[in-house]
């Protein structure tokens, strides 16, 4: 007969505070340690005792306690690096504060710089570049013209590192919407238009793939939703701010709407530079976290990859690329924003005899 397995409780109190000091060493805290408030029995009565021992005033199968000693000393990854929940849960926070913020507050800039045009609009630029209703009409078009033929560019995130590639996403829309200030005729200024789009869709369509960087699946789509949020804050203080900019600028001597362009433009290169010091490439290169919660965010991810081989990840698998090529649902989803993009009221009321009496009923 084979030998009956040891019941994992039937340890004596050295074995116990061994394992306590082991949990010490590799966590540097004694707070998640619950040995201490384990009463143990002697050998002697653990003999007359039958399959229940005492856990905090309670009895409890020895299974489960057992199920719970393991809990507490918290859970491995596929490389061998345990961590509680509670490790878990401050590593999610401080990528929330100090990540998720971050770049929603990217992803409001980028709103703010796009959708400019219509406040500088009302505040002279139709008249000083003497554009057509239709020319007007284009300029709003050449943005999405880019950005939504360029938004393959989401795949640069996993060739270049990712604080270089935001770094140069923003330094590039941050000057583009900045030279709309200079900008003399209509040509010139859709040139620029068309150039915001490409910068922008170089950044906002890749964000949820950089964000999986450092979140499971079942957490990246509230954190995504964080970020989008950040567009209709923008809007809620746009107008106000443009009517501001324009007021201050009215007795200068630059037009309102270039003034306009300007105020909203520049900060983004700014806080390009911002964004290469504080964007990590991934977990073990972001600056906010200690080396124990780097190793834990690396770890909860479960991708079993070893620093070294990290750099595996620069690469390209183009059979995923093709069998996305492939997928119906990819060119349904283009085609629905393509509609809710180019087939707008507004476009429609360019084209319509009922333009005054659409014009009327909004």
């Amino acid at each position: 007969m084979a030998p009956a397995s040891p019941d994992p409780m039937d340890r004596s109190d050295s074995e116990w505070e061994m394992d306590q000091q082991t949990f010490v060493e590799d966590h540097g805290t004694e707070e998640m340690v619950p040995l201490a408030k384990l009463t143990r029995k002697t050998d002697e009565e653990r003999s007359t005792v039958s399959d229940t021992a005492t856990i905090e005033g309670f009895d409890e199968p020895k299974e489960k306690q057992y199920q719970r000693r393991q809990k507490s000393f918290g859970s491995s990854s596929a490389n061998g690096i345990s961590y509680s929940a509670e490790e878990e849960r401050q590593v999610v926070k401080q990528l929330d504060r100090k990540l998720v913020l971050f770049l929603a507050f990217l992803y409001m800039l980028s709103f703010l710089d796009r959708s400019n045009i219509g406040n500088a609009k009302i505040a002279g630029l139709q008249e000083d570049l003497r554009l057509k209703p239709a020319q007007y009409e284009w300029l709003l078009t050449a943005f999405y013209i880019t950005y939504v033929s360029f938004e393959w560019m989401t795949l640069l995130y996993r060739l270049i590192p990712a604080h270089t590639y935001i770094f140069l996403c923003v330094l590039s829309w941050g000057l583009v919407a900045s030279f709309q200030s200079i900008t003399t005729s209509f040509t010139s200024l859709f040139i620029l238009r068309m150039l915001l789009g490409l910068s922008e869709a170089a950044f906002s369509p890749g964000l949820p793939f950089y964000l999986s960087f450092f979140y499971k699946r079942d957490e990246l789509a509230f954190r995504t939703g964080l970020v989008i949020a950040a567009a209709p804050l923008a809007t809620s203080f746009a107008g106000s701010l443009a009517w501001l900019i324009t007021r201050l600028g009215s007795q200068g001597p630059i037009a309102p709407w270039r003034l306009l362009f300007l105020v909203e433009g520049f900060p983004s290169v700014c806080v390009a530079f911002l964004a290469w010091r504080i964007i990590p490439d991934g977990p073990s290169t972001a600056r906010f976290l200690t080396p124990r919660q780097k190793k834990v965010a690396q770890s909860r991810l479960e991708n079993g990859k070893s620093p070294q081989n990290q750099n595996a990840k620069r690469k390209l698998d183009w059979r995923e690329v093709l069998l996305t090529l492939r997928d119906p649902q990819c060119y349904l989803t283009a085609v629905s924003t393509a509609i809710s993009i180019f087939i707008s009221p507004s476009r429609v009321c360019s084209t319509s005899r009922s333009c005054d009496a659409i014009g009327s009923m909004s």
